[in-house]
């Protein structure tokens, strides 16, 4: 009867009590209200890459290359830097009642393709995620439209 409780336990904090935030702070509330240009994505086969830029909405994305003032975009692999998980066995502990932070990492590049020229791009998106009971009930698990949010902010406040 422990091990059931104890692994019923585990399965609601470990796969339904997460939510990301965004940091820094300001990214979190980031519109762009400016004109928008038309790219063309190389590579869509990087599923997961793809739509953090098409939730990111930095160009109006177009399927017809024909265009000359088209940009074409390189997509390259998400790379993510882990953080120790530690802190949640403090969240263990309380029965999650102790909201814990994990502050991830990653790296998403891109190249911009020019008529001529081709301009690397390359951002550091920092993204926790935050375990804790309540965000059972939160909405804010998607992290693809969180990263999305992150490379917009990023792309518009170079630093």
């Amino acid at each position: 009867m422990k091990i059931f409780l104890v692994t019923t336990y585990l399965a609601i904090l470990l796969s339904s009590c997460y939510s990301y935030k965004i940091f820094p702070k300001g990214y979190r509330n980031f519109t762009y209200t400016g004109e928008k240009k038309e790219a063309f994505v190389l590579n869509p086969e990087l599923k997961k890459e793809c739509q953090i830029f098409k939730r990111a909405a930095i160009y109006n994305i177009v399927t017809d290359t024909l265009n000359k003032c088209v940009v074409k975009i390189k997509l390259y692999p998400l790379q993510r830097d882990f953080v120790c998980g530690q802190p949640i066995i403090a969240s263990f502990i309380t029965l999650g009642q102790l909201p814990v932070l994990l502050p991830d990492k990653y790296q998403y590049k891109f190249d911009e393709v020019h008529l001529n020229d081709t301009i690397q791009k390359r951002y550091e998106l920092k993204i926790a995620t935050r375990f804790w009971f309540w965000d059972m009930f939160a909405v804010k698990k998607n992290f693809n439209q969180k990263a999305g949010q992150t490379l917009l902010a990023a792309y518009y406040n170079p630093q």
